[in-house]
């Protein structure tokens, strides 16, 4: 199984400038990174809601996942 506690693998994305400039706002606006923000956007995306991150807990397996879409 994937290990999902640490953030390992690294991703090139290109974006246009004004995407640049609005993630920038964004993640300051959330006292966050432009990298940790993208990841949270990315995890949502991935997994919905149920799948928040919590800084001190470790991250949802696929299991937890596919089990909390059933439930909603």
């Amino acid at each position: 199984m994937a290990d999902d506690r640490k953030r390992t693998e690294l991703i090139s994305v290109k974006v246009t400038e004004r995407m640049y400039i609005d993630l920038g706002r964004s993640a300051a606006a959330r006292d966050r990174s432009v990298s940790d923000a993208i990841y949270v956007a990315m995890r949502h995306y991935l997994y919905g809601n149920i799948a928040r991150l919590d800084r001190n807990a470790q991250l949802t397996s696929s299991d937890d996942v596919n089990q909390g879409h059933e439930d909603a």
